[in-house]
């Protein structure tokens, strides 16, 4: 139960600190720096679900 708790936050956490790094250093002054934007935050997330699956983690 408390293993399962700390891979979910720990999980979270990952996603958070994805989206937080994107959003810091890719700032948006075109329309093509927010799609850049955009695009670099959905191939992380499925880079990150990616690894966790290849790793086994549900």
């Amino acid at each position: 139960m408390l293993g399962d708790i700390l891979s979910f936050v720990l999980r979270i956490g990952l996603v958070v600190a994805l989206w937080a790094f994107v959003w810091k250093f890719v700032e948006p002054r075109t329309q093509l720096m927010r799609i850049l934007r955009a695009a670099l935050l959905v191939f992380g997330l499925l880079g990150i679900w990616a690894v966790l699956k290849i790793m086994g983690v549900n």
